[in-house]
């Protein structure tokens, strides 16, 4: 698959919920990259393949590709939600399908029902080397929609 055939997101549609996830420690010690969301319940997360994130020095862990997929099913889903809601991961199950390895991986998360206790969500995971994304993850992500208590 070419790069250009990934969704497009915005990285101005729910500000919040990309600056809560950019202050996550976890986010952080990996170094994932927030690329934005869609209102109609798509996210876009990267990560750059370093040495440190393998288990040979070229093809990252599974764990952390499912990592990866859990922060875009989730978001996905949280970014239907009105400002000043996010959801939190009740559980997610992944299907690593090919090596992780690239330049980078690219996380599309694609919501497919949020109600008010429940979200579902659907995420891919794909390895990028130069304008070619090739499919490294498949996985769904569940995830509790909660609104974060107003400071008074």
């Amino acid at each position: 698959m070419n790069l250009s055939e990934l969704p497009n997101v915005s990285i101005h549609h729910r500000a919040d919920l990309r600056a809560a996830i950019l202050a996550m420690p976890a986010t952080q010690l990996l170094g994932l990259e927030v690329r934005g969301f869609d209102p109609g319940g798509v996210s876009r997360i990267e990560l750059l393949v370093r040495a440190e994130l393998s288990f040979d020095g070229r093809v990252v862990q599974g764990g952390l590709v499912g990592v990866l997929a859990d922060y875009a099913g989730v978001s996905a889903a949280a970014c239907t939600l009105p400002a000043g809601w996010f959801a939190a991961t009740t559980g997610f199950e992944v299907h690593n399908v090919a090596p992780a390895a690239g330049e980078r991986l690219v996380a599309i998360g694609r919501a497919q029902h949020v109600g008010r206790s429940l979200g579902v969500s659907r995420a891919e995971v794909y390895a990028v080397q130069g304008e070619t994304a090739t499919l490294v993850c498949v996985a769904t992500t569940t995830c509790r929609p909660l609104e974060l208590p107003r400071s008074t």
